[in-house]
């Protein structure tokens, strides 16, 4: 029997998700020592021997439910899962997971949830028809709470929280320079931490776009990029045909890290360029500034909740208004991490009450 079912996006190698399981457990341990907790993986022996959990397939449903029944909460969390821009296969599994658990009788929680786009009609419905049904939900955003009013969701009690990233303890020992000296990175050399991905909405020039920017950073300021791809190995084809692109010198991390190895590497730079929105959300607990390439409304939301409308969007890259950001953050930036200083400690108290609803649902009769 587990005290709590943990279900998200885990066992695929992504850093954002990995780093909200990191965070969520964590917090609940400094909650509660003892916890009881399954995690639904990809790779359930490898979350096991990562976090100290146990895990179960996350397509074996049978095992599932079977754990579900002698189990006491359900806590879906983290990160943008029920959203269909990408395919509506994601919401679906998704919903029915929260669906099983309330079934079986588990007690159910969002815990600092994304939530949307949500575009097709049916999924709209069915998305409103079992949130309706669970017993609490904290949000990491305005525009998700938007959202889910659309929706029509209002049963549950819904809360605007932070990121569970914003918890992490990011006084790693581990050294980044280490890792940038793998890369090849000469001792003393100047950063911008670049994380890109693929998507279907990119300009049709993005790489060459990039490039352009890269150099630009290199030839202005001196300033080189160290891509870091932040879902190894599905980031690294973007990160090295921009490369390719580049008149100067640049860097890669060509390996997966785990959370606290990302959080050093990213300690090194001057800037972070991110397209993820978990890089992004790395940059600001670790009080570097940041400019971000915006996918997703996700990503353009997180940066105006900052009041850092420091972003260009890939599906209409302008290439001159992202070397002007760039500029201006880089010479902002002294002033730039003392606001950032203040805020992370605005965000982390917030984050941490996501675990405290978490506890007192899980003890309520």
């Amino acid at each position: 029997m587990s005290d709590i079912i943990i279900s998200g996006y885990h066992g695929f190698a992504n850093s954002g998700d990995e780093a909200l399981l990191y965070a969520i457990l964590a917090t609940l341990r400094k909650k509660r020592k003892n916890l009881d907790v399954t995690v639904l993986s990809k790779v359930p022996e490898e979350t096991s021997m990562e976090y100290g959990v146990k895990s179960l397939y996350r397509y074996n449903f049978h095992k599932i439910r079977q754990e579900m029944k002698k189990s006491k909460m359900l806590l879906f969390g983290g990160g943008s899962l029920l959203q269909d821009v990408t395919s509506s296969k994601s919401i679906l599994y998704y919903l029915a997971i929260i669906s099983m658990a309330k079934k079986c009788g588990m007690k159910t929680m969002l815990y600092a949830n994304g939530i949307g786009p949500i575009v097709k009609k049916l999924n709209r419905r069915l998305a409103a028809k079992i949130l309706n049904k669970v017993d609490i939900i904290t949000l990491r955003d305005d525009r998700s709470d938007e959202e889910l009013r659309s929706l029509g969701v209002t049963k549950p009690e819904i809360i605007i929280t932070a990121d569970p990233a914003f918890t992490i303890d990011t006084d790693v020992s581990l050294s980044g320079r280490y890792y940038t000296n793998r890369a090849g990175v000469p001792e003393g050399t100047k950063l911008c931490v670049v994380s890109i991905r693929d998507f279907k909405t990119l300009s049709g020039n993005f790489d060459e776009q990039m490039a352009t920017v890269c150099d630009h950073m290199v030839e202005l300021h001196g300033v080189y990029p160290l891509f870091v791809p932040m879902q190894y190995p599905a980031d690294m084809e973007i990160s090295q045909r921009v490369m390719k692109k580049m008149k100067n010198k640049s860097y890669i991390i060509n390996r997966e890290l785990s959370v606290a190895e990302m959080f050093s590497v990213l300690s090194e730079a001057e800037l972070i360029i991110g397209m993820r929105l978990h890089s992004l959300i790395y940059a600001t607990t670790l009080a570097i500034p940041a400019m971000a390439l915006v996918y997703d409304p996700k990503v353009s939301a997180f940066m105006e909740s900052l009041s850092q409308p420091d972003w260009v969007d890939v599906e209409n890259f302008d290439t001159k208004k992202a070397m002007s950001i760039f500029d201006t953050v880089l010479s902002q930036k002294d002033d730039r991490q003392e606001l950032l200083k203040e805020t992370n400690q605005k965000l982390k108290k917030m984050a941490e009450e996501n675990a405290t609803y978490a506890i007192d649902l899980l003890d309520k009769q």
